[in-house]
């Protein structure tokens, strides 16, 4: 069956007014709801950041949603759709909850080393005294902006100044420094989940930002190539005119990416709406 409601997962520091371009151009007959990373509570120990756990959590965030649902994740948020892939026996709900996912520039390492558990502590505790500064929210629309220039093609944001000003709030701040130091946990746990369960049982399709040249670019490639073979999923889609932020390097690719898992079912029940998680 056609899913009914898209789920968009965002990346670690991201919001979900990034989204906005990709939203615009779904279909209008589909539900679609944004996770927004600000709401999450603070999450300070690695238990928070284990697979069960990320899932727990983002199928409380979905409870209402009309399913089937088709998962999208961008970077760390391809992880946590993972997770959320991985929960229970087949997906989270029983049979039929999940009809899909798409992975966009998704997080992915062959293996995590991490750190000893007293040096993330001090770690941590110097993090929270910065973000307790202040500063933290002061430099954050400067944050993007650099991400911008750094991590996409087109070099201009698509967001609106006051879609930016969500960077400069502590709620954003506090959630992307936890999801900072729960992203080697979770990396770690889906990698677990991964051996022992292999591929999710649902259509899982990959877009990767491409831009660029080198090793850096062949290594980025190749990590995609093999979680494409960890989920059961074909080569994934590589697209040389984007870079990691490829909502605003090319929305239009994601929106054809979700239009095609879409299209793999029947049209869904009416009654659509957009809103944030």
């Amino acid at each position: 069956m056609r899913a009914r409601t898209v789920v968009i997962v965002p990346g670690l520091g991201s919001t979900p007014g990034e989204w906005e371009a990709v939203v615009a151009a779904l279909p209008p007959d589909v539900a679609v709801i944004v996770v927004d990373p600000a709401d999450a509570p603070r999450l300070r120990s690695r238990d928070d950041w284990t697979p069960e756990a990320v899932a727990a959590r983002l199928a409380a965030r979905v409870a209402r949603a009309a399913r089937p649902l088709l998962l999208v994740g961008h970077s760390s948020g391809g992880l946590q759709v993972q997770a959320l892939l991985y929960a229970g026996p087949a997906r989270p709900g029983g049979p039929g909850d999940c009809g899909g996912a798409l992975l966009v520039d998704a997080s992915h390492e062959q293996g995590v080393r991490l750190a000893p558990a007293p040096v993330s502590r001090v770690g941590r505790a110097v993090a929270e005294l910065v973000l307790a500064s202040g500063i933290a929210t002061l430099v954050g629309p400067w944050t993007r902006a650099l991400g911008v220039r750094l991590a996409s093609v087109r070099g201009r944001d698509r967001m609106t100044p006051a879609a930016v000003r969500a960077f400069a709030s502590r709620a954003w701040a506090a959630s992307t420094l936890d999801a900072w130091f729960g992203h080697g946990p979770l990396q770690a746990g889906v990698l677990a989940r991964q051996r022992e369960r292999g591929a999710p049982e649902v259509p899982v399709r990959l877009l990767v930002g491409a831009a660029g040249a080198g090793r850096g670019r062949a290594r980025w490639v190749a990590l995609q190539r093999d979680l494409a073979r960890r989920l059961g999923a074909p080569e994934p889609q590589l697209l040389d005119d984007a870079g990691h932020l490829v909502t605003i390097d090319r929305p239009d690719a994601i929106a054809d990416a979700v239009r095609a898992l879409l299209g793999a079912g029947e049209a869904p029940a009416p009654g659509p709406a957009t809103a944030r998680a």
